[in-house]
């Protein structure tokens, strides 16, 4: 194995992938890499394809594929864990995404609705990244978020965000249009479920990018959804899911700028700062 030029992350080469596939690996493209993953379409000398992922923690993924049962998924297997690391392979879909069939607004809706009673019946003890389901857990994963912001604001890591915007921040998450979302429903979360994650097959869709589920309102996913096709969520989610959609992310950029990749710190300062603008 060997360690990637730029991020954290470990990865099999090219002879210890053939000898898991039981045939030389001839092409390995890199189909997309950022600090905590890898993805490489791998092809061997037989003439099939598979996806390689190496990723660094946090992920859920390969504990998700292990214990998942459901025909949203793609056939997985963990092929290394250790520690932060792990590395996977998984099938190779022949398929359009959502993202590349340009479905009109009404369409996606009900598509949408469908999906998100599919992964509500995806059986199995899943795990999770993050437990938002209650007002109580939502107002303790926010006030560790606050605290960590306030660390980073503080010690001159973050300037954009300054401290007027925390107390912007802290009003926004716990305002009532956000509290009321935990009243109308919580489970199983996608939460990247973005059109370029979900393939069209004449059997059925399949999803893919199972790294941090969480645990939370599900009308998140829908959320999620419509805005990666382009749509506006807020008419079918309303300004409650819609805002913890954002604040979700902002806990997600001020984790990464604490924990998972300080390197980064400029960006997320910037666009925490973006999202606290928009509320």
């Amino acid at each position: 194995m060997f360690h990637h030029p730029y991020f954290d992350l470990t990865l099999h080469d090219d002879e210890e992938l053939g000898a898991l596939l039981g045939s030389p690996v001839c092409q390995r493209q890199t189909l997309q890499e950022w600090p905590l993953s890898c993805v490489q379409r791998l092809t061997t000398g037989d003439g099939r394809k598979r996806i390689y992922k190496a990723q660094h923690s946090p992920t859920v993924e390969p504990e998700f594929y292990a214990n998942a049962r459901s025909g949203l998924l793609v056939s997985a297997q963990t092929v290394y864990q250790s520690g932060d690391y792990s590395a996977m392979l998984f099938e190779y879909i022949e398929g359009p995404t959502l993202e590349q069939v340009s479905l009109p607004e009404a369409e996606i809706l009900e598509f949408g609705r469908v999906l998100l009673q599919c992964i509500a019946h995806i059986e199995g003890q899943l795990p999770y990244h993050l437990d938002v389901s209650t007002e109580s857990k939502w107002q303790e994963y926010m006030g560790r978020i606050l605290k960590d912001l306030q660390g980073l604001v503080q010690a001159g890591i973050f300037q954009t965000v300054q401290p007027q915007s925390l107390a912007r921040l802290e009003r926004w998450a716990f305002c009532e249009p956000v509290l009321t979302t935990f009243r109308a429903g919580t489970g199983y979360v996608h939460h990247d479920l973005a059109g370029d994650n979900v393939f069209l097959l004449s059997e059925g869709p399949r999803v893919i990018d199972w790294q941090r589920p969480i645990l939370a309102p599900t009308a998140l996913d829908f959320a999620l959804l419509l805005e990666s096709l382009g749509f506006d969520p807020l008419p079918h989610v309303g300004e409650g899911v819609l805002g913890l959609m954002r604040l979700l992310r902002v806990g997600w950029f001020t984790e990464c700028a604490a924990r998972w990749f300080p390197e980064g710190w400029e960006t997320y300062d910037r666009q925490i700062a973006e999202l606290i603008e928009l509320r």
